[in-house]
């Protein structure tokens, strides 16, 4: 055995053993669960920056086995095996150079699947049924909103209404909860990727640069995946096709479109604020403000930069 191969040996054990503190913290305390959902797993894409997938894979395995032990098996599975191989090829993608997208899109597939591994793991343990499951907390999640909104001192007109709306966002939160993970993973992956990437560059393993937000460009193409998500949902009742599985689909192409054309919004938003000079406090407080109230603007204006460049033409002008 070489030196080299020793000094790797090492530091997987040692890295593996912070994974396992980390996690072991981060599961026990709710207010630091950050520290097994980002942390850890950045370490463990580090090893693989170092060292590549073989030592990355085995930390994860490591770190899995002594966490079982420690806290259970389908602790190990919620923690170590959702984010850990999510965080492998994270740290695959950076050793190998891959672009940004694929360095986003594989890790976010590979935590979904993670994710309803852990799903039906923690079913299957605890002998539930995932359906009825989620079927009970749907129903406890309305009445609990009800109850609050019947309490309110409201006319009975505007609080029917109120309620009908809410049955309504529940009914299409269920219909989305697919693209609506996805979306919520690819965020989570990116978030993973530029903490690996800050840990990387403090520990003098130097990775290529993740783009600021401001520089993003989304592809052209995701205005047409909305404008066929909108074609679906309601050229079908205009040519006289009713139905639900076809609706759905089309409802979560045009979330999955408007995602993709909100992110190209912010990017460009916040492109146009650093023209100006705006501060990054008051950056975020403007993007936060936007985000609340008027989420839709994002949308709208990523597609507006899509087709006319408003990035360029405010550099053309001398901002």
């Amino acid at each position: 055995m070489n030196q080299t191969n020793t000094r790797a040996m090492v530091e997987t054990a040692f890295l593996s053993a912070i994974i396992v503190v980390l996690t072991v913290v981060g599961a026990s305390v709710p207010l630091l669960s950050l520290l097994a959902t980002i942390v850890a797993p950045a370490a463990t894409a580090l090893i693989g920056i170092r060292w590549g997938l073989r030592y990355s894979c085995s930390a994860a395995v490591v770190a899995f086995i002594i966490v079982s032990i420690l806290l259970g098996p389908l602790t190990a599975v919620g923690t170590i095996l959702m984010y850990a191989v999510p965080s492998i090829f994270i740290g695959q993608g950076f050793r190998n150079h891959w672009s940004v997208l694929k360095l986003i899109l594989i890790p976010t597939a590979a935590l979904f699947v993670t994710t309803v591994i852990t799903l039906l793991a923690s079913a299957g343990v605890m002998s539930v049924d995932l359906q009825t499951s989620l079927h009970n907390l749907d129903e406890e999640l309305q009445t609990a909103i009800i109850s609050t909104v019947q309490e309110q001192s409201l006319p009975a007109e505007q609080k029917e209404a109120y309620i009908k709306q809410l049955q309504l966002s529940f009914e299409q939160i269920k219909r989305l909860i697919i693209t609506y993970a996805f979306c919520a993973f690819a965020v989570t992956s990116y978030i993973l990727a530029r903490f690996t990437a800050y840990i990387a560059k403090r520990t003098n393993n130097p990775v290529q640069p993740l783009p600021s937000i401001s520089s993003w460009h989304m592809p052209i193409w995701a205005a047409g995946v909305l404008a066929i998500g909108f074609i679906i949902i309601y050229g079908s009742s205009f040519v006289g096709i009713q139905n639900e599985l076809f609706k759905t689909i089309g409802m979560n192409i045009a979330l999955f479109g408007a995602f993709v054309c909100g992110l190209n919004g912010m990017s460009c938003l916040l492109s146009i604020l650093e023209s100006y000079g705006i501060s990054r406090p008051f950056k975020i407080i403007i993007v936060a403000l936007l985000y609340v109230m008027m989420p839709i603007s994002f949308v709208t204006f990523g597609i507006i930069d899509m087709f006319l460049d408003l990035r360029s033409r405010f550099n053309q002008r001398g901002y």
